[in-house]
């Protein structure tokens, strides 16, 4: 996937899925939910520290359960950092991470608010979240297909509606992500399904997610 600027200048991050983990333990609801208060506890020191910029949960996926992203660290200090998260280190969930690109400032407003009143709420929204996964159709190289998908990025952009969108670089599950400023999830795959040229092929496949994060996490600081 392409990366568009969308008039914006762009920065790099990390971008992360906890999955999770089909060999999870069954463990006793109480026990759960200390590893959960853990979790929560852990993200927040992570965005104290300065090095998480945004996270949330995703809805109505058995595999992707939040999305994490890093700045000012390597990929592989991210998966140190997360490997102290309970639910990562009790086998819960199960981080994965790649190099990504995205606008500038990612967070920085939600962080000032938190800054300045550490006991206040911050604002939750819904944003309607795309991921593309590949197929095993997928070639090397898109050839001139390339810039038949540039033209699609172009009316994605064109639409308003798009926050950030880039490649996951070095997945050889996914080949990027979408989020939006709306939460209607079945609108946007719906349009990659008729207009992008790597899904019409069966490239690529939309999945189509809601993903709960703070509110101006996409605002410009």
């Amino acid at each position: 996937m392409t990366v568009c600027c969308f008039g914006q200048s762009q920065t790099e991050y990390v971008f992360g899925f906890l999955r999770a983990n089909p060999k999870a333990e069954k463990l006793e609801r109480e026990r759960v939910m200390e590893i959960q208060k853990g979790h929560i506890a852990h993200l927040g020191k992570m965005a104290r520290d300065g090095i998480l910029v945004a996270a949330g949960p995703l809805g109505t996926s058995t595999d992707l359960r939040g999305i994490v992203i890093f700045k000012g660290v390597t990929a592989e200090q991210a998966r140190v950092a997360a490997a102290e998260d309970p639910a990562v280190a009790n086998g819960r969930l199960v981080l994965d991470v790649w190099p990504w690109t995205g606008p500038a400032g990612i967070g920085e407003r939600v962080a000032k608010a938190m800054k300045e009143s550490p006991n206040g709420q911050v604002p939750m929204v819904k944003r309607a979240f795309v991921v593309y996964w590949r197929t095993p159709e997928m070639p090397e190289s898109l050839g001139e297909v390339a810039a038949e998908h540039g033209e699609f990025l172009r009316k994605l952009r064109a639409g308003g509606d798009v926050l950030a969108l880039g490649a996951l670089r070095g997945s050889k599950e996914f080949l990027g992500v979408a989020v939006y400023r709306g939460e209607d999830v079945e609108e946007k795959v719906r349009f990659c399904r008729e207009e992008d040229p790597l899904v019409k092929r069966g490239w690529v496949k939309p999945e189509g997610l809601v993903w709960w994060v703070a509110e101006e996490t996409f605002a410009a600081p």
